[in-house]
């Protein structure tokens, strides 16, 4: 059978409720609970633009009669050691014929117009009377108007569940000694009928066969248990759970008519688990009932959902089409909120896929992209879209730190969208977080960037969304890998797996960080088999997060310089710096392609050329305050210093730079920046000057300090892995032993030198066989 539109057993125990406040009086510290209970189950917290809704939890939908007790057992009643809960029982069960149930109403019609009051002037009792237009008034009338609708079928029904509904309470007072369903109607117990009988069976047969789905579940209800799944669905990114699904599927078979949100959270499940044809389905159905139903005003988001989803897919020029169409119908239905998201949307996804967007036709809706952000703020405060306001800071801070601006004026945006979130409850806290690590991380700061993706995974995980929580993950696993630990990487990316396994897009995302981690490590481990097998999986595609595209590029040009491939190592830099042009990408990016480029060169022996390049890199940098990237390339720079034997210059740098490095935390580019220094010393010391003690002591001491400096170097690299740099500065110990005329110990330097890297061959080669085994 189909649910009824609005009455259900629970309701009825509500209004009872609703009556007793009004004709008996309450203690003052029961009214705030009682009236906040009855108005949170009537009428929720309608989704606003401008700041987050509280959206009803699932236990609040099927009301129980316990919520009843936990509620009304601690409050006290009117006679002296009696509580509430005996009060509304007793009136529960003074309810013991249908017939009372239609005195409820006749009565409640008491409470909205006293004149229909049929009372004499000694019988008269004091009462609150309830305004139509207030919520309890409003809740009473609707429920009235519901119940005259009801053909007398739906009332014999609703008696009957009311009746299921209330028998556990029957164990919470003495007033019932023998069955409860002798007692629920004071007709059946004058007749002496038991349930044995034909008459009580045609009466109460819902009761005898037990309480249906149909019978605990309004419409109403219906639609918010659903819209509680779409704000868990839409707000956290995730699927329908499994213990979800089942219950779900048997409140949609038994109703007449599917609710309308019911289309949209199928939509969301199939979206998610990367099933795009269950999902379209499910959109075109959502379509078909805005059509039929003529609710235009869920058409633009009907049409919102399809460019979304049409951009998770790959179709950037349906999406545009899609977007385009939302924008028109938000304007012609005046629909501020819809169309400052779909504006908003339109900005992320030029930002996100340029080339994309630019392939598909797109020309810029909004102008440039700062034109933009300033015409959605400007919205955004005009309407009072609060959230929309804060994200709009905050992609404003985060432009500001892409294109290299100020990063005072990005932290300012910053905290003005915190202090929006705080006094306007927007519920943004996942992306605050994510940014501050990201500028922690440019700022050389790695510990408390790791902090940050900590905190949004201990304290706010249960309401960020999933896109979030992954990221966060993603993100804590590159600072252990820019750290060189490649086994606490692949274990921090172990947790995801127990909530990406049921969605495609964020298997894809940890896959790839996997094989990041995996391919570093064979990069550093020379493992050339495992790197051929590696990169190749790792292809982006055109919807892949650009910046994990970027990683993932770069990745394979340190496999070319790494293998000695400089050629190919060019013109793969090249080529991406041509497609970051365009694109118009981070600052960063740009940063680490021009150090790439110094490197090859001066691995090329053109270290002159390199110079300016690297130069510039620094400069950059600089002004940025892109601490990791400044710390390398002024490392390089220092090298080319060493190429041209300015030593002097070179070693100046270098002290300068080591201290914030190992703050920074980079093992790998702290034992690089040791090696660079120890050959400035070297350098130093084969410095031609007068063969005087002083000149002699002097060398002594750099040669000492450059041997001090190789040491740290090699402990830097075996702690990263780095085969090939470990053996290089065993090599320059046995150089520097044989220059001193110490042939003993540049023998066993050298002999060093060969048993490091047979063991490490040895490891590549255990560890390939146990792949392919």
């Amino acid at each position: 059978m189909s649910p009824s539109r609005y009455l259900t057993a629970p309701k009825i125990s509500l209004l009872l409720l609703v009556k007793l406040y009004c004709t008996s009086g309450f203690p003052s510290s029961a009214v705030v609970p009682v009236l906040s209970f009855i108005l949170s189950h009537t009428f929720p917290t309608t989704p606003s633009a401008a700041r987050t809704s509280r959206v009803v939890e699932q236990h609040d939908v099927m009301l129980s009669s316990r919520a009843f007790r936990d509620l009304l057992q601690d409050q006290k009643g009117n006679i002296p050691g009696s509580t509430l809960l005996d009060d509304v029982l007793k009136h529960m069960w003074e309810m013991n014929s249908i017939d009372r149930l239609f005195g409820l109403f006749s009565d409640l019609a008491v409470l909205l117009d006293p004149s229909k009051a049929e009372q004499t002037e000694k019988e008269k009792i004091e009462y609150i009377q309830l305004s139509p237009t207030s919520p309890l008034g409003a809740f009473v009338r609707r429920a009235r108007l519901e119940f005259a609708r009801l053909p007398f079928d739906d009332i014999v029904r609703l008696w009957c569940a009311f009746v299921a509904y209330r028998a556990p309470t029957a164990l919470w007072t003495k007033r019932l000694t023998a069955s409860p369903l002798l007692h629920v109607d004071h007709v059946v117990a004058k007749m002496g009928l038991s349930p044995q009988d034909n008459l009580f069976h045609g009466a109460y047969a819902h009761l005898l066969e037990g309480e249906s789905i149909s019978d605990s579940f309004s419409v109403d209800d219906l639609e918010r248990l659903f819209e509680f799944q779409l704000d868990k669905l839409q707000r956290l990114g995730c699927r329908v759970p499994e213990e979800m699904k089942a219950p779900l599927r048997n409140i949609l078979e038994s109703c007449d008519t599917v609710p309308r949100q019911a289309h949209l959270v199928l939509f969301f499940d199939a979206w998610k688990s990367g099933d795009y044809s269950s999902a379209f389905d499910n959109l075109h159905r959502y379509f078909d009932h805005a059509m039929q139903a003529r609710e235009r005003i869920h058409y633009q988001y009907a049409l919102l959902h399809m460019a979304i989803l049409q951009a998770d897919f790959g179709c950037f020029g349906e999406a545009i089409a899609a977007i385009n169409e939302t924008v028109a119908t938000a304007r012609e239905n005046q629909d501020i909120h819809c169309l400052n998201f779909s504006l908003n949307w339109l900005n992320h996804m030029s930002k996100a896929y340029p080339k994309q967007m630019k392939r598909a036709g797109y020309i810029g809706m909004l102008g440039s992209e700062k034109e933009g952000l300033a015409f959605l703020k400007a919205k955004a405060r005009e309407t009072r879209t609060y959230n929309l306001l804060s994200a709009t800071l905050l992609n404003e801070a985060k432009l500001r730190l892409l294109s290299g601006d100020s990063v005072s004026r990005a932290l300012e945006l910053l905290y003005q969208s915190s202090h929006l979130n705080f006094h306007e409850n927007v519920g943004n806290h996942g992306s605050h977080l994510l940014f501050r690590s990201a500028l922690c991380s440019r700022l050389g700061n790695r510990n408390l960037s790791k902090m940050n993706c900590q905190l949004l995974l201990d304290c706010y995980q249960d309401a960020c969304p999933l896109d979030e929580r992954i990221r966060a993950l993603g993100r804590r696993s590159f600072l252990a890998l820019q750290k060189c630990r490649y086994d606490d990487a692949l274990r921090l990316l172990g947790p995801a797996e127990s909530f990406t396994h049921r969605s495609l897009k964020h298997h894809q995302y940890i896959y790839f960080c996997t094989g990041m981690a995996k391919s570093k490590r064979a990069i550093r481990h020379k493992d050339w088999m495992a790197c051929d097998a590696l990169l190749p999986c790792l292809q982006p595609d055109p919807s892949t997060d650009p910046e994990l595209a970027f990683l993932v590029s770069e990745l394979r040009i340190d496999s070319l310089v790494a293998r000695g491939l400089y050629l190919q190592a060019w013109e793969a830099v090249e080529k991406l710096s041509m497609e970051l042009k365009d694109e118009g990408a981070d600052i960063m990016q740009h940063i680490s392609l021009l150090i790439t480029k110094a490197d090859i060169c001066r691995r090329l022996g053109c270290p002159e050329r390199g110079f300016s390049v690297v130069l510039r890199a620094a400069s950059v940098a600089f002004k940025a305050h892109l601490n990791t990237c400044l710390y390398s390339a002024v490392g390089l720079l220092a090298n080319i210093l060493n190429s041209n034997g300015d030593f002097e210059a070179a070693m100046r740098l270098l002290s300068a730079i080591i201290p914030k490095s190992l703050e920074n935390g980079d093992v790998h580019a702290t034992g690089t920046l040791y090696s660079y220094l120890s050959d400035a010393y070297m350098g130093l010391a084969e410095v031609k000057e007068a063969q005087s003690p002083a000149s002699l002591r002097l060398r002594a001491i750099r040669v000492s300090r450059a041997e001090l400096y190789i040491d740290r170097a090699r402990e830097c690299f075996h702690k990263a892995e780095d085969v090939g740099a470990e053996c290089e500065q065993l090599m320059k110990k046995a150089i520097i032993a044989r220059l001193r005329g110490d042939e003993e110990l540049a023998e066993e330097w050298a002999h060093n030198h060969n048993r490091v890297w047979d063991m490490g061959m040895e490891r590549v080669a255990s560890s390939n066989t146990k792949g392919s085994g």
